[in-house]
């Protein structure tokens, strides 16, 4: 037969309710139970019945943990209040436990409910226990004796003239050595000391007192205790006596200063985290708005930290960041405030500075101090800073606001070459804001069909025939603004969408020009990026192409830069060798403007070398870019590459490219990029001048 149990669920899930009801039959008891969802409810379910347990959901529509809470006090009665919830923050926990709930569990982790409800049941016996040996403690002295809290009795001055056996068990005192003494001789700091002014001037006033003290053992132990004070008065009313009732919290404030240590500080470093480092930002704000003040706030970013977590593991990384920690300790003042964001991101708050000078000095003391390389395995890393630097009130009039303004500055130092500190400027917030609003749109380009392709075409120079068209990507946005592919291909790449661009160019280009390559002497050009070489079966999607519009391998250049062949992951390898087994063309962009190198060259089989038009522009007929010009040339020529000379606009430029030797070209004086309309156009006079 099981244990009767009265439960006044206080929840708006019938399902949830039934669940809770199954464990506690899975736990022993024969539950009875009433389900309310308001105060009216609530009120009258109490006065209906004598209940043995309240549980609580933590929040509903109407009606709150924390109200339904306060209804059970006002009622009168004292019954186990447990709080049930999916989610809820610690210091809300903390916050409740502290008006009177008496334990809160996780709706998905109910395993801990039967055992709460027994310990809470008989608690609540105990609790109902004390208040009636308070009631009757002029009388019932060997109830006194038996209490399980202490209890001590003293006179009008506070002297005590009586202990009970739980006070000399819990404080190590025994009763001769207690009897005489004040009743705060075991107060522990100076806020016990402020507190117990508070009692006397409460209970001396005839009214009763309740609070909490920290005291100390015989032996030296810190703990942490409950206290009720009553005054006894005589017939006349006047004060006689004092009676202290003692219970002690220890594990219960254990509890809380670690819930809420943890809701407060990073675990790892032991610095204040994100949530003390906001509402100590919102009272610095405060105090600077009020005293027309000024305050910095530093945003601390470890440059190369993922080098040390890639190549030496997390635990390791972890090392490192106590030790930045450390580091970035020793540059704080007492009333600053140092913050782990989380990773390698830290905040430096200067609450009060009469001066930018004084985020400065700061600065540049972080920056000093990652001057000497961090040991590790008796090996010497060198993790510097970048920081951003933001001011109240100039930068931003919310912590929020500063914090971003902090951030982006730090990113500017970044660009700066890191190991440095960058003030934030408006000019930061500008190109953020224009940056936000490009990528915002840049993100849809190809759902919402805003590119187009211009082909340009390149020249024989030999005979100044067209023998193919390179396909250049436009950005036709909806306020007809045409965009230049230097104008969002980098942002494409940075913001992970440059593989839809890329595979877009190369479907719409073979697509459109596949009739236009029917003459089998042309050829298509296509710039790609070192990503989309990356992608597992790039090879394989441009064979899908070539099939589909019945062209032929060797009609498709792929134009690549150095770069790719700087990075050569494996992808990259395997796409390159497949591309030329198929018989694609491999062309070099940009020659000369990355990271030249024979090797590179060698590596694969490139059929085209395009001199970029950096060079050709500074053509004057003699000089170092003519020379350099012709050593290209020489250089791919010994190779067995062909060269296409890009952004040929003058006649000099042409006639120099001629005589030097050079196979094609390819500008605005030749052609500009076009339209597919006015390729196919050129194509038909083309075709009609050779009849």
């Amino acid at each position: 037969m099981g244990t009767p149990l009265k439960v006044l669920f206080v929840e708006d899930s019938d399902v949830d309710a039934e669940l809770t009801l199954v464990e506690l039959e899975r736990g022993g008891f024969v539950p009875r139970s009433e389900q309310v969802q308001t105060q009216s409810e609530m009120l009258a379910a109490l006065g209906d019945t004598q209940w043995d347990v309240v549980i609580c959901d933590y929040k509903m529509p109407r009606f709150t943990a924390e109200e339904a809470l306060s209804t059970l006090h006002e009622s009168g009665q004292d019954l186990p209040f447990i709080i049930t919830s999916g989610a809820v923050s610690a210091e809300d926990v903390v916050s409740l436990l502290k008006q009177g709930a008496h334990d809160f569990m996780d709706k998905r982790a109910l395993a801990r409910l039967v055992p709460a409800i027994e310990r809470e049941l008989r608690e609540a016996d105990v609790r109902r226990s004390q208040r009636e040996a308070q009631q009757r403690v002029r009388i019932l002295s060997r109830a006194l004796e038996q209490s399980p809290v202490s209890v001590l009795i003293t006179d009008p001055a506070g002297m005590i003239e009586y202990v009970n056996p739980r006070f000399e068990e819990s404080s190590g005192y025994q009763a001769n050595e207690t009897i005489g003494q004040h009743i705060g001789f075991t107060l522990q700091d100076e806020q016990s000391d402020d507190s117990l002014q508070h009692l006397w001037s409460t209970v001396r006033e005839g009214q009763e007192w309740r609070g909490e003290f920290a005291s100390r053992t015989r032996a030296g132990q810190l703990i942490w205790e409950k206290v009720t004070v009553s005054p006894l008065t005589d017939s006349a009313d006047s004060i006689t006596h004092f009676i202290v009732i003692k219970e002690d919290i220890t594990v219960r404030r254990s509890y809380e200063e670690q819930l809420l240590r943890q809701a407060h500080f990073d675990e790892l470093t032991s610095l204040a985290n994100r949530v003390l480092l906001m509402d100590r930002m919102n009272l610095a704000v405060e105090n600077a708005e009020r005293e027309q003040g000024m305050l910095a706030l530093l945003g601390i970013d470890l440059d190369h930290f993922k080098n040390v977590n890639d190549s030496l593991g997390h635990s390791i990384g972890d090392n490192l960041l106590k030790e930045a920690a450390d580091r970035l300790s020793a540059c704080v003042r007492g009333g600053d405030t140092l913050a782990r964001m989380g990773g390698d991101e830290f905040v430096v708050l200067l609450p009060q500075i009469n001066d930018p000078r004084d985020a400065q000095k700061t600065a540049e003391k972080i920056l000093r101090q990652f001057e000497q390389p961090f040991v590790i395995f008796g090996r010497n890393y060198f993790v510097t800073a970048s920081i951003g630097v933001a001011l109240y009130p100039g930068d931003g009039a919310n912590p929020h606001l500063l914090l971003r303004n902090a951030d982006l500055a730090m990113y500017k130092a970044k660009e700066h070459g890191r190991n440095g500190y960058h003030f934030f400027t408006e000019d930061i917030n500008e190109r953020l804001l224009a940056r936000l609003e490009l990528e915002a749109h840049l993100r849809f380009v190809v759902e919402r069909d805003e590119l187009l392709l211009h082909y340009q075409a390149i020249f024989d120079l030999a005979t100044e025939r067209v023998v193919g068209y390179e396909a250049l990507v436009r950005w036709n946005k909806r306020d007809g603004d045409l965009r230049m592919p230097g104008d969002f291909i980098p942002l494409a790449e940075e913001i992970g969408i440059i593989h839809e661009i890329d595979s877009w160019v190369l479907k719409t280009a073979c697509l459109e020009l596949k009739d236009v390559l029917k003459d089998r002497a042309k050829c298509l050009a296509v710039n790609i990026s070192s990503k989309q070489l990356d992608m597992p079966h790039y090879a394989k999607f441009v064979g899908e192409q070539l099939t589909l519009n019945d062209l032929q391998p060797e009609q498709l250049e792929l134009e690549i830069t150095e770069r790719v062949l700087v990075e050569d992951t494996e992808n990259t390898k395997r796409n390159l060798e497949l591309l030329c087994e198929m018989g694609v063309r491999l062309s070099i962009d940009d020659f000369g403007t990355g990271y030249s190198s024979l090797g590179y060259l060698q590596r694969y089989p490139f059929q085209t070398l395009k001199i970029d038009r950096s060079f050709v522009s500074n053509i004057s007929g003699e000089g170092s870019a003519c020379r350099l010009i012709e050593t290209i040339l020489t250089l791919a020529h010994g190779l067995n590459l062909d060269v296409v000379a890009e952004g040929v606009e003058r006649e000099k430029e042409m006639a120099f490219l001629k005589s030097i030797g050079c196979d094609y070209a390819q500008g605005f004086m030749l052609a500009k990029p076009m339209a597919l309309r006015y390729v196919l156009n050129s194509l038909e006079s083309e075709v009609a001048g050779n009849e």
